[in-house]
């Protein structure tokens, strides 16, 4: 879908109309401060009611209230994946995406085979919260563990979805081929969730923060089953793929998980902006976003991680941070 095409919803907007939609206003991060004497902001999300629209819109809410002159947007898409391209072209000012997913836009594997982002296109703004993978299944079924899963259907979520890469990673890890030793499903998390306890796919995997609502939503259904991750898997996963964090899931986060998951797969949510936009503007988006947590852990609670402490997770060693980052974080006192 062509940005100019797809849904830009304002936090006010929102508020106001909570299904109401406005066309994107950005006309590209080269013009983020020329138009109109207005500074337009747009910040790529994801689908609507995700953690990342959830937090982008509370973001712009943010900056619309402390950047005198400016409307701050969230263009609503799908995820990451779309979001590390939009920025790389300059289409959006900031792009919310995931550590892992970066990791991989760089480097041209996975979903960004054929079409690897240039490092020096975008820069890194801010680090965030963490996520878990979570590979579950209906208990009273046949699926023990990861190598059960050999034949099957899951459910990845949307395509490109950071869910799907790290399954795939997981899978890759037990021998198992996509397409030919089991079989994704590209479908919304709820709609992963409904199709697992009506039978129709035998696993689901999602990429969240704990708990996550499509899944309890499936154990409120029917008793789920969390699968951990064999030891040889796990570590040769943590080795072939460093951009993934170690990850564990406490018992009884869900109905009918009554046992612990010792080893998954984590990443940790970032944000980054094209190259293009200015090093006054990060500073003053960095300056408000950081002085304003409280607004972001009332839209999200894990947004407490959205700290100064956390500037750098998910980016140090992949990007550059952006100017205006790195000159709020100097005249705070935490970077010479």
């Amino acid at each position: 879908m062509k940005v100019g095409m797809r849904k830009a919803v304002g936090f006010m907007m929102a508020l106001a109309l909570l299904t109401g939609a406005v066309t994107g206003c950005s006309g590209g991060a080269g013009q983020s401060g020329s138009k109109g004497g207005t500074r337009y902001i747009s910040i790529a999300t994801s689908s609507s009611g995700g953690a990342f629209s959830i937090i982008g819109t509370a973001m712009s809410d943010i900056i619309n209230k402390n950047m005198p002159g400016t409307s701050a947007n969230i263009e609503i898409t799908g995820g990451s994946s779309e979001n590390l391209l939009l920025a790389e072209k300059g289409d959006v000012e900031l792009a919310m995406a995931a550590s892992d997913v970066l990791a991989l836009a760089l480097e041209g594997k996975g979903s960004f085979e054929g079409k690897k982002i240039a490092k020096d296109s975008i820069k890194g703004v801010m680090g965030g919260h963490l996520t878990t993978l979570q590979v579950y299944t209906i208990k009273a079924g046949d699926i023990k563990s990861f190598q059960d899963l050999k034949g099957k259907k899951i459910a990845v979520g949307p395509a490109g979805s950071v869910a799907g890469d790290a399954m795939k990673a997981v899978m890759d890890s037990y021998g198992f081929e996509i397409n030919k030793d089991w079989t994704p499903e590209y479908l919304a998390h709820g709609d992963g969730a409904e199709a697992l306890t009506d039978g129709n796919v035998d696993a689901v995997c999602i990429m969240s923060t704990l708990p996550a609502s499509p899944v309890a939503t499936a154990a409120a259904s029917k008793e789920i089953r969390l699968l951990d991750i064999d030891k040889e898997q796990y570590e040769k996963i943590l080795k072939d793929c460093p951009y993934y964090l170690p990850a564990s899931i406490k018992a009884n986060v869900y109905n009918g998980q009554d046992t612990p998951v010792e080893r998954s797969i984590g990443s940790a949510s970032i944000m980054v902006a094209s190259s293009k936009i200015s090093e006054d503007d990060i500073y003053q988006i960095v300056k408000a976003i950081f002085e304003n947590n409280d607004t972001l852990v009332a839209a999200y609670p894990q947004c407490t991680e959205w700290s100064v402490e956390n500037v750098t997770r998910g980016l140090n060693g992949l990007i550059d941070m952006h100017p205006g980052t790195i000159k709020y974080l100097k005249e705070i006192g935490v970077m010479k």
